[in-house]
């Protein structure tokens, strides 16, 4: 199911959540509503009030607590690509600005890194049936080579002993931030949780049709707004546990930028 949703464009995708999450709700409430008899739903309604009431409560904090999970990992996605691209930039700067001896074959690998990001990893992370293994080694003898202009750098002073220190914990920095960037790209994180939100919501639709309405048009307008509110809900919960494809997912801007600077510096030195 998750890899049919993404097959379809962002937009769409919204328009599918939430006009199966509507129809399940009329169809649900309908057929529950023809099981009982009108007298008797009449008769208890202070009874169906008050479990709806309980239920309604239980299920918003959860969709709540499920929404706010998925956005901080939204938020940690690309709060991850930032610390990976600026560490990166100041990992240059540092090194190139700092020592006697300068180091210009890290600028170079790391424009590299950035473009290879920005032209091919980009769009693999965009593919949840690809492994992490795949990521890995599409980047990973630019990486390395990052790595070893880091470590081959050899301070002459006390000074530079002290800047080679903070050079090695950006280091560890860009790579921490590579690392969990690829993590989070896999999404998913509410696989667990999709059972239980899907009961509860035709559970609560399945309750609205024991309410008897005076008219059909009020008791649709009642169904149509709680099944299109928790239908933004689900679509929501489902683009973000996917930060990096849909229609809010995460852009490649940190790496552009990277890429636009290690660039320019490039052009200024060469004139």
């Amino acid at each position: 199911m998750r890899s049919f949703i993404l097959s379809f464009k962002g937009k769409y995708q919204a328009a599918l959540v939430i006009g199966v999450t509507m129809i399940i709700a009329f169809v649900s409430a309908i057929l529950c509503g023809l099981f009982f008899d009108e007298h008797q739903l009449v008769a208890n309604t202070d009874l169906i009030s008050a479990v709806y009431q309980v239920m309604g409560t239980i299920y918003a904090i959860l969709l709540t607590f499920t929404l706010w999970g998925v956005w901080q990992n939204f938020t940690a996605a690309g709060a991850s690509v930032e610390n990976e691209a600026f560490a990166l930039l100041d990992l240059v700067h540092m090194l190139e600005i700092s020592f006697t001896k300068k180091n210009d074959t890290i600028r170079q690998a790391a424009l590299v890194y950035a473009r290879l990001v920005v032209e091919h990893e980009w769009a693999t992370l965009k593919n949840f049936t690809n492994a992490l293994l795949h990521l890995r080694e599409r980047n990973h003898s630019s990486a390395m080579e990052i790595i070893h202009s880091v470590q081959s750098t050899v301070p002459e002073n006390e000074k530079e002993g002290i800047v080679f220190q903070q050079a090695l914990r950006l280091l560890t920095r860009w790579l921490d931030a590579r690392r969990e960037r690829l993590l989070i790209a896999r999404g998913n994180s509410a696989k667990a949780l999709w059972p239980l939100l899907c009961t509860g919501a035709f559970v609560l639709f399945a309750f609205h049709g024991l309410f008897v309405a005076k008219t059909v048009a009020l008791w649709s307008t009642l169904l149509f707004g709680t099944s299109l509110v928790i239908g933004v809900t689900f679509y929501l919960i489902f683009t973000l546990d996917c930060p990096f494809d849909g229609s809010l997912c995460i852009d490649s801007e940190p790496f552009s930028l990277a890429i636009d600077l290690l660039q320019a510096t490039n052009l200024s030195k060469s004139s």
